[in-house]
């Protein structure tokens, strides 16, 4: 596997991502954040007069105050912390902590103009975005605070994942890849019997699954749709076909050539030639798109595996779930490719408790706690004892835990917003029929390179 794609090999994790994205600019930066990251950044570090101070406050007996700010995975967010947190301030009652829901289309603005600011939450729950805030000093160093006891329970890959420039940024919390889910009776009704395993098999069997069955002459049932406000999903085809995510600089895509080309080619085939993909012309929403699979009008639908306890909730449809199929690329990492990730638990280096911020965190890691959050919500851990205790004879989640064994989690960016933002475009313009896959790869590159400058 080339060095664009971080390998997490978990042989470990044999049962039971995020992930999300943000708004904002290209880079998710405001003016002048620079200068006053990078000096408060400096204050974190050396352990200055702010940490002094948030422990002196603590040890006085005066109710401490925290803020923690994390995006949603599950309509039941909020129930979930606040149940998670009433536990928590059992056991530390001077400790009083506040949870705010920012939605994902607005985090990446929020937080960069919270930091700005020196406002920011006390802890936060972070994904591929971190380093842009890392990088400015927003986020303190935990290297004084995770001692080797606690890192024994995460595969180095995990942690590395959570790092910058050497430091440990923050605890590694979610583990999320993707699956292919699809409607088990459809499957039946069509007589196929066998999931499909690759890009070919797949074609075929969302051939056999795109119907006209009124007999109007007009498609109204499809083999399969891909989420319209999902960035992720179509890049599995690009990196499946040999391609990477990122250059070696982590400035701009790493997927402006033949193979990436290749792969988008393919995702345009099945939406305009085969004609086998849910148009976006069907639906102006999420709710209104994911109805068509909750009603039996799509069969299969890829996407990230804590989408099950969504489809589960809101449909009755016989459910199942096989392994994204392999694409042509010659090593198996690039053709077995599909979208993971890691979250992590953050402390900002603004805060004035780092020490009360840290019992949080740590006590949120704790396998028996954090199976609270994960299970509700359909992730895994990256700590290898928390999936021992969730997930036992759940069958979709075992097709999961066969992936997360072999995580392939992309490298984090400071620009992995402005590759959110690009990926959503490209994908659009291909879905429409409005661009090549040549032209709009290259259109990607283009915008990317207008903010890099690389």
């Amino acid at each position: 596997m080339k060095k664009k794609l971080a390998m997490l090999l978990c042989a470990g994790m044999v049962m039971g991502l995020l992930a999300g994205c943000g708004g904002g600019n290209g880079k998710g930066e405001t003016p002048g954040n620079e200068s006053a990251g990078a000096e408060t950044g400096k204050d974190a570090a050396s352990g200055g007069d702010e940490a002094s101070a948030g422990s002196e406050s603590e040890d006085s007996g005066e109710a401490v105050k925290l803020t923690f700010w994390k995006s949603p995975h599950s309509d039941r967010e909020d129930e979930i912390w606040a149940s998670m947190i009433a536990e928590f301030n059992k056991e530390n009652p001077n400790i009083q902590v506040e949870f705010l829901n920012v939605a994902w289309d607005s985090v990446v603005e929020k937080e960069t103009a919270a930091f700005a600011a020196g406002t920011g939450p006390d802890i936060s729950f972070q994904t591929e975005q971190f380093p842009l805030y890392a990088k400015n000093g927003y986020i303190l160093s935990l290297e004084d605070y995770a001692d080797e006891a606690k890192r024994a329970g995460y595969p180095a890959s995990a942690l590395e994942y959570c790092s910058y420039d050497g430091q440990l940024m923050g605890i590694p919390f979610v583990a999320l890849n993707s699956v292919m889910f699809y409607n088990k009776d459809m499957f039946a009704e069509a007589g196929i019997t066998e999931v499909p395993t690759t890009w070919e098999e797949m074609e075929e069997v969302a051939k056999k699954l795109t119907l006209d069955k009124d007999g109007d002459g007009q498609t109204d049932q499809w083999g399969m749709m891909f989420e319209m406000d999902d960035y992720w999903q179509p890049l599995t085809y690009i990196i499946q076909a040999g391609a990477d995510q990122w250059n070696e600089n982590l400035t701009n895509i790493g997927f402006n050539n033949e193979q990436g080309i290749e792969g988008l080619t393919f995702f345009d085939k099945l939406y305009n030639q085969d004609k086998v993909v849910l148009p976006l012309e069907k639906y102006s929403s999420r709710d209104e798109e994911r109805a068509y699979f909750y009603n039996g009008q799509v069969a299969m639908f890829p996407q990230q595996i804590h989408y099950t306890n969504i489809i589960k909730e809101a449909s009755d449809i016989n459910l199942g779930a096989f392994a994204i199929p392999a694409g042509p690329a010659a090593d198996e990492a690039h053709a077995k490719w599909n979208f993971a990730n890691i979250g992590m638990l953050a402390i900002s280096s603004q805060t004035q408790h780092p020490d009360a911020a840290w019992k949080f965190v740590e006590f949120i890691t704790r396998p028996e706690i954090e199976k609270t959050y994960l299970s509700e919500v359909g992730f895994f851990s990256p700590q290898l004892a928390t999936n021992d205790l969730m997930y036992e004879g759940d069958e979709i989640m075992a097709v999961a835990a066969e992936g997360i064994a072999s995580l392939q989690v992309s490298p984090a960016s400071d620009y992995a917003n402005a590759m959110m933002q690009n990926l959503k475009i490209l994908y659009e313009n291909v879905a429409r029929g409005e661009k090549s896959p040549a032209d709009a790869i290259s259109g990607m590159y283009d915008a990317m390179k207008a903010i890099s400058g690389e």
